[in-house]
Formats: structure tokens, sequence, C-alpha cells
């Protein structure tokens, strides 16, 4: 007899979302073999239905998240919508025992009951695509470090203001440099959650909360974003051989420090390596030491790679039970 299909619904379909659905269907013998079942994507919610219908012919396409959170035939849900509403439907699916996987940072980051999941390793609930993409910090943190004592972790986490920063220090305005940021689809018509430092913060809190095994919410990150006045520090550290760049940082000794601030880099910082959409994260551990990864943070085709590699997981927790649901 043949495994039975897990059933995956998908709520977004925009660049993440869109690529997401192509890696799927473009791998679908390998996840099949890894996990031992097929996974088939059956439903996608996007705002405006018939605009999407034509691209995903044999699926059904809807403007319910809500039904499709409720919805028991469904088993994982992909939530790649940026939606503020998100959190709520993450937390329904799960409760009623599927997974639930998100690049949602901003809906994450303000849900405490999300965040307590994440800080307990709950095994239905994966988001390393709402970090930094493909660059795998979050399993790091989850996985390969959660015996270790984690002393700080430091990094360059929002691609639009790196891209900005790196155009600014070649010569661009602040204006040419957002604008350029948007040609490229590195930032939204409203940037305002990348300028103000909100989208770093997010990111931060997520990964205090993977490190110290607490809730860390975005309102606990004190940030300062980059506004055109930035322009002048970056010409003074580039004329002492120093970068700007938009750092997020935590360190614990009594207690939790937070913050997310331009900051000048030395030459030789791992952080000033940040070019283009590069993120860095660099984590200090009691018995590993420095820790530091380095690789392309956003992009469709990336965050899709975080978001297949989230699914596989869900899929075999799924798998394994169905019994640990999160709190109402």
């Amino acid at each position: 007899m043949a495994p039975p299909v897990l059933r995956v619904g998908l709520i977004g379909n925009g660049t993440v979302g869109a690529a997401f659905a192509s890696a799927l269907s473009a791998n679908q013998e390998r996840v099949t073999q890894r996990i031992g079942r097929p996974l088939r994507l059956t439903q996608v919610v996007v705002r405006d239905p018939d605009r999407h219908r034509r691209a995903l012919p044999s699926i059904r396409v809807h403007d319910d998240p809500e039904g499709l959170a409720n919805d028991p035939s469904i088993d994982v849900i992909v939530e790649a919508s940026g939606a503020p509403d998100a959190a709520r439907w993450l937390r329904r699916a799960m409760e009623r025992g599927a997974a639930a996987v998100s690049a949602n940072k901003l809906a994450i980051a303000t849900d405490p009951l999300l965040l307590a999941a994440i800080a307990r390793r709950h095994p239905l609930f994966h988001c390393e695509a709402a970090v930094a993409a493909a660059l795998p910090i979050v399993r790091a943190l989850r996985d390969s470090l959660d015996g270790e004592e984690i002393l700080a972790l430091r990094g360059v986490l929002n691609g639009t203001t790196t891209f900005m920063l790196t155009e600014i220090e070649a010569g661009a305005g602040f204006d040419q440099a957002l604008n350029a940021a948007r040609r490229h689809g590195y930032a939204e018509a409203d940037a305002s959650a990348d300028l103000t430092g909100r989208d770093a913060a997010a990111k931060l809190a997520i990964l205090a909360t993977l490190a110290w095994r607490a809730p860390v919410t975005l309102s606990d990150v004190p940030t300062r974003g980059i506004d055109p006045d930035v322009i002048h520090l970056v010409q003074t550290a580039r004329a002492l051989g120093q970068r700007v760049r938009l750092v997020a940082e935590a360190t614990r000794s009594t207690g939790l420090q937070l913050c997310v601030e331009p900051q000048v880099l030395a030459s030789n910082d791992a952080l000033a390596r940040a070019e283009g959409v590069v993120n860095v994260v660099e984590v200090q551990s009691a018995l590993a030491g420095s820790l530091t990864w380095y690789g392309a943070g956003a992009g469709g085709t990336r965050t899709a790679s975080a978001l297949l590699g989230d699914l596989l997981a869900a899929a075999r927790a799924l798998a394994g039970s169905r019994a640990d649901r999160i709190a109402a």
C-alpha cells in the first residue's frame, strides 16, 4: 500500500510563496524519498484568487486563510504572506495538530505564544525562513547548539539596508540607494520596516528567544534604523577604512541586553564582510567559541530553500506524533 499523502496549504503566492511552490514541485521526487511519503500542495490562499488560478491549475486557490487554518485535510501550513494576522492562522493550525512553517518574522516576533513555541523547540513549528533566508542560523541554535550556553550573538540581518549602505559607500545618495534596492526587488514600496530597523529587530527577537529559551518580543529590542543622515557616518567611516552596517546584537551576563542600530565596524570585523544582500551572524558560545555564518539573506529562491527545509522537518515531526499541540 502506498504511504498516505501529506497535504500542504500555502498562504501567500508572491515572490517567496511562488518560489516555494515551484521548488516543491521541482523537488517532489527528492522530497518523497527523504520523508518516505509524498507531500502535495493542495490549497493556496491569496488576496485575489482569479489572478493566480491559471498558474495553479490543479490546486484549489481561494482567499480564506482562516478556513485553511481550520481545514482538517491540511497537514502542514506554509505561511509566506507577510500578513500581520498570520500568527492567528499559525496558532489555529497547530491547535488542531497540524504543522506550521512561516517566513513572517514580524508576526512571529509580536506573538508571545509562537515565541514560547520557539523557545521550547515545538516540533510542529519551524521558522528558518523568517530570519536570514537560507542561512541556517535558526536550525543551528535550535538543534546543533541546543546543549550550549550562548553568551552573545550579533549579526547583519537586513539585506535592504546592507544593500543601501553598500551603494552609499560607492557614492550613491540615500534616495538613490533606496530606489536601487526597490528596482532589484530588495525593498518594498513601503520600506519602513527595513529602514526603521524593525525587520532586523524582529529577527533578533527570534534568535534571542532560541538562544536563551525564553520569549523575546519585538518590543523588547531597542531599535534605531537608518535615514539620510547615515551618509555622513558612512563617509567618515570609509575615510578611516571602516564600514557602517545595521547591527543586531544580543548579550547575556547579569541580564539580556538587546539592540539594533547602525554601527561603525573595523575592516577585520566579521560583520564588515556583509555586502549587497549578504547576511552575517556571529555567535559566541561557552564550548564552541566564536562561530560565524555568512550568505545571502534575501531573495525568493533562497527563502524558498529555507521553507522547503522547514517543511521536511515539520513533516517528519508530524509523522512522529500529532499529540504535541500548541497551548490555546
